[in-house]
């Protein structure tokens, strides 16, 4: 499996948990094939690629920073998967067709528009290997929400070939040490609505500040993570010049990067967890926090949230971009422990339907579909 692997990155997180279970049924081992989400030349990828032939299917987690991003001199996604001998499965996390949904704006904002049109154009060839011939090459494509899959159906990927595997939700962790948290915060008696996950654009941060103004005084913010990106510093430095135009400096606390032992204590500090992205094609995120089953969640209706409340994930949807809508999700929340405990309730319930276990069984049947699929075409050929 090609995969970022042992770096802050969510698809290496989600991957992690994936490899894991797989490694866990009997008859199923996975041996990785790490990327550490650096530039690298052309040969590493072509390295890479002989390297998928160990196995009896080779699997590819595919973003396409993982390949260089988008330029069609800088992109080695055929540099890895032409040296690929092996049935092969591809697992699509995002998706170029549809409209830019992050928000921004000056000059930068305005050529990430353009790039993304030239990307999304139906009848421009790069666009087309980048949204279809990339994923053509697959046996058998994995998509983690049902969107991804109308837009491989429309672009003309054969719909037998692709399956709706979403995300699997990890064991439920212990939660404890939040009320020492509050304490040394101030925050003992306060109302908590937390976020955590990178501060990035589409995670849009912002509107939860926003939406402090409209919430009662005891209402307070905790924005668990930092920044991975050098270009989102301005997006932090954003945040913070709004917390202190909007007076809300003393209602609102931003961590640096949590490590994995130090997100217990802080999701036990939380009444709501907040997910107000505007651009999710899906969150592995939403799902780690649903897995703690500690603080109800409320999460935009953007297409990526949509369909994981619709699987009955016990998930509360707010209008995206909407500070006011928020507010009022958010204050009927905390102010009905009965409507919580019952979203809480759904989740465990989604966790039992849709643990890593589950997820696990159903990719390695599209592994075995995989071999199979390749084996009938290459008696085709014969």
């Amino acid at each position: 499996m090609f995969t970022s692997w042992q770096v802050r990155c969510g698809i290496a997180n989600y991957t992690a948990d994936l490899v894991a279970a797989l490694d866990d049924l009997d008859d199923t081992a996975v041996q990785v094939v790490p990327y550490d989400r650096r530039p690298h030349p052309r040969s590493d990828y072509e390295r890479w690629g002989e390297a998928m032939n160990v196995g009896d299917v080779a699997h590819i987690q595919h973003e396409y920073s993982f390949f260089g991003y988008l330029t069609p001199w800088g992109n080695h996604f055929a540099a890895l998967a032409t040296r690929i001998r092996r049935p092969l499965v591809i697992t699509r996390h995002v998706t170029f067709d549809g409209p830019l949904t992050i928000p921004g704006r000056g000059a930068q904002h305005a050529l990430r528009r353009f790039k993304w049109s030239l990307y999304n154009r139906w009848l421009g060839p790069y666009a087309t290997y980048l949204n279809r011939d990339t994923f053509a090459m697959a046996d058998q494509i994995i998509v983690l929400s049902a969107r991804l899959k109308a837009h491989l159906v429309a672009r003309g990927i054969d719909a037998s070939r692709i399956h709706v595997i979403p995300a699997g939700v990890p064991a439920t962790p212990q939660v404890e040490g939040g009320v020492k948290l509050r304490s040394m915060w101030g925050w003992t008696g306060k109302r908590v609505l937390g976020i955590f996950g990178y501060i990035t654009p589409a995670k849009n941060h912002a509107l939860a500040v926003e939406s402090l103004v409209h919430l009662p005084e005891d209402v307070v913010l905790l924005i668990a993570g930092g920044v991975r990106r050098a270009q989102d510093r301005a997006v932090l430095e954003a945040l913070k010049r709004q917390i202190a135009a909007l007076g809300v400096q003393g209602r609102v606390r931003i961590t640096s990067y949590l490590e994995e032992d130090q997100l217990p204590a802080h999701i036990d500090v939380c009444d709501l967890l907040l997910y107000p992205a505007t651009h999710a094609d899906s969150s592995y995120s939403l799902i780690t926090g649903l897995s703690y089953q500690h603080a109800a969640i409320v999460a935009s209706d953007v297409f990526g949230h949509r369909e994981v409340a619709e699987l009955g994930a016990g998930i509360e949807l707010f209008a995206s971009g909407n500070a006011q809508d928020l507010a009022r999700k958010a204050t009927e929340l905390l102010d009905s422990p009965q409507r919580r405990a019952g979203l809480i309730a759904a989740s465990v319930e989604y966790a039992r339907r849709y643990g890593w276990p589950a997820i696990a069984a159903r990719t390695r049947a599209v592994y075995v579909e995989a071999r199979a699929k390749s084996t009938a075409r290459r008696e085709e050929h014969t």
